[in-house]
């Protein structure tokens, strides 16, 4: 599925730089993360119009706009900020390099290893955001993995990436995460359009929903990355109680499910209903 990309010696020597620089950048901190971008931004202006695919204007000038977005931050001392830009600037560079694109059905065809390198399971579907064309999710088909019987576990696509020697993906989630995560059967599909029910998906996992991931340099670029810590822990609180009583509730569906009663309803629209036993 992937295309070769040709061109001229300097632009195959910028473009060969961007894909090696996210492994040391939080090694070497803001000030050299923002040396190496500076560098690769001007070797893609060198290499001139006149290569075949080259680089276009409206790419150096979003490099260059996330370059002066994390010089800013920095310069307020924000360094968690900075490296959080800059990994953003990383990823476009890579794509600038390489562009990928994987069919849904050679996802579904793909191996799927644990944190730990052990087979997972495989991905059955993806979740696609038709507003901002984001992946969403993909639903985990775990297959009986760590004795929680079938399932189907919808897991931000954050947590996903290509494994060594394209062997697969890799979700980086440990087991015990797994056991307890929100997940449905056929019967029960929960509405994942619902707010309540994806923030709660993203908080069990620790990631930003997948809508805000280019939320650092929006932040940093209006002047909320300095935003009061109080206001975030008091977010985090709350969604970590919500976490808490869903976790709960799936409990009480089990124990409800081993001895043939009902689970008691919450009331509460929006909320992950857990599978029906034995499904």
């Amino acid at each position: 599925m992937t295309r070769p990309l040709f061109g001229a010696a300097l632009m195959m020597g910028a473009l060969a730089t961007l894909s090696l620089a996210a492994p040391a950048l939080a090694a070497d901190g803001c000030t050299d993360g923002l040396d190496r971008l500076n560098q690769q931004a001007a070797a893609l202006e060198a290499a001139g119009p006149g290569t075949p695919a080259p680089v276009t204007p409206q790419e150096i000038a979003q490099l260059r706009a996330l370059q002066q977005s994390a010089q800013r931050v920095a310069q307020s001392g924000n360094a968690p900020a900075c490296l959080a830009i800059l990994a953003e600037a990383d990823g476009l560079q890579r794509s600038i390099a390489r562009p990928s694109a994987v069919a849904a059905d050679d996802l579904a065809k793909a191996k799927l290893h644990g944190a730990d390198g052990a087979d997972l399971g495989k991905i059955s579907e993806l979740v696609v955001d038709p507003i901002t064309g984001r992946v969403a999710y993909a639903v985990v088909e775990m297959g009986g993995f760590l004795g929680i019987g079938d399932a189907h576990v919808p897991v931000p696509w954050a947590l996903f990436q290509p494994a060594a020697n394209n062997d697969g993906y890799v979700l980086n989630v440990p087991k015990d995460r797994l056991t307890g995560a929100p997940r449905f059967a056929g019967s029960n599909r929960p509405d994942m359009g619902d707010r309540q029910w994806a923030m709660a998906v993203h908080t069990y996992y620790g990631v930003p929903p997948y809508w805000m991931r280019d939320s650092a340099t929006l932040a940093a670029a209006g002047g909320a990355a300095g935003a009061p810590a109080a206001a975030t822990q008091q977010e985090v609180q709350r969604l970590s109680q919500e976490v808490a009583r869903l976790t709960g509730e799936l409990a009480q569906a089990r124990a409800a499910g081993s001895t043939g009663a009902a689970p008691e309803s919450t009331g509460q629209s929006g909320a992950p209903q857990p599978p029906a036993a034995n499904q």
